[in-house]
């Protein structure tokens, strides 16, 4: 396979990932909406297992918090592969060192920065309620392994910075000739 053929491989699965994120984040949204104002009940399941039904009868402000939080990694993820696949649709084979990709490049680490520390701080919310004696269920499949998320954005703005080089070297390059 060339280089062309693996890119749009690669830009097809973003495509995937986007819309199955974003039924994930819509389905959460919709779930959480449900379970406040039409069926408590939807609390006991409401995304994949997700039972979260004690925490909405102990205490409705925590429980949208905690929601609320699941509901941004979500969408923030989403938002991360929408931007992987504008990063395909503007990567250009024959001049790939343009401000267009290497802005995007950019936007990608600190998206993927944000889903981080987002996820930081929803395990620490999620491990002080617990600590409060609130039971919940394992909350690490719903919510971004904070650590990869962070070493993604360090690599991805690492590889922005050496793409901003390369574009400075490319326009002195034009210069000269």
């Amino acid at each position: 396979m060339n280089t062309k053929q693996i890119l749009n491989v690669l830009n097809v699965l973003a495509w995937i990932a986007f819309i199955g994120l974003c039924i994930k984040t819509g389905a959460l949204i919709f779930n959480l909406i449900f379970s406040l104002f039409i069926n408590p009940q939807a609390t006991h399941n409401l995304y994949l297992g997700l039972d979260l039904s004690i925490l909405h009868q102990s205490n409705l402000t925590e429980y949208i918090s905690l929601m609320s939080f699941f509901i941004f990694i979500a969408g923030l993820q989403a938002y991360l592969f929408f931007v992987t696949t504008r990063l395909f649709e503007k990567i250009n084979l024959e001049n790939p060192f343009n401000d267009i990709v290497s802005k995007l490049i950019v936007k990608i680490s600190y998206v993927a920065f944000g889903i981080g520390i987002l996820s930081i701080i929803t395990e620490n919310y999620a491990q002080r309620l617990v600590k409060k004696g609130i039971q919940l269920p394992d909350v690490n499949e719903f919510v971004a392994s904070s650590s990869e998320y962070i070493f993604l954005a360090g690599i991805i703005y690492v590889i922005a910075q050496i793409f901003k080089r390369g574009i400075e070297l490319q326009n002195e390059h034009e210069l000269t000739i």
